[in-house]
Order: C-alpha cells, then sequence, then structure tokens
C-alpha cells in the first residue's frame, strides 16, 4: 500500500499499535480490555475498551496523537466529551510532544482512574 503525503505509515502504524496494547496490558491490567487505534491522515485516535463491556459498547476515547515523524515523539490532543472535540495538551513533563504511553497514561487517567 502507497501511503498519502503526510499520512502515517504502515510500519509506524503497526508499531503504534503494538506499543498501545502492550503499555495497556501492564499500565491498566484489570480496567482496560483492549485497546482500538484508528487512522486518519496524520492522526492516530486512541481509545480503550473498559472491563464488562460488550464488544459493541462504544469504547472510552482517549486522545489523539499527531504523526511527528519519529515513533518516539507525537503531538498528543486529549478528547474532551463536553464538546466531543480534541484539545492540544502537554504530557505530564509539561512538553507538548510525548511518547504514546504519556499520551496513553495522561489520558486514561482522567477517564479511567479508579
Amino acid at each position: 500500500m502507497s501511503s498519502r503525503r503526510g499520512a502515517i505509515p504502515e510500519h509506524a502504524r503497526n508499531a503504534l499499535r503494538e506499543r498501545l496494547e502492550r503499555h495497556a496490558r501492564t499500565a491498566l491490567a484489570g480496567r482496560c480490555e483492549g485497546v482500538r487505534v484508528r487512522f486518519r491522515g496524520t492522526y492516530a485516535y486512541v481509545d480503550v475498551f473498559p472491563p464488562g463491556e460488550s464488544p459493541m459498547s462504544a469504547p472510552v476515547q482517549l486522545c489523539r496523537l499527531g504523526y511527528l515523524g519519529s515513533d518516539e515523539r507525537w503531538a498528543f490532543a486529549f478528547f474532551k466529551y463536553s464538546d466531543e472535540t480534541y484539545e492540544a495538551a502537554v504530557g505530564l513533563s509539561g512538553s507538548p510532544w510525548v511518547t504514546p504511553e504519556e499520551a496513553f497514561d495522561c489520558s486514561a487517567f482522567a477517564y479511567l482512574a479508579a
């Protein structure tokens, strides 16, 4: 498959999906049934499925990652349920560029904190 200019390359998509699934198993053990990563252009949209939810249930939308050409540096936007939009955010370190795990943790803490 040839990628459009600006689209996230297939190898980066696969690596991101695997990283987030592995991270969720560790960081959210017992609080997350699975991770869904959807791609559109330069963005990856990250959602999770809480435990006990059926596969047909709506996932919890966490964040949007903007591809910056590196597996380690992504732009981060937090999903806001108040108006169902993504708001540019910074990671816990204060940087607007985060690893996928940092964005995941920041978002999951807000929406899945026990």
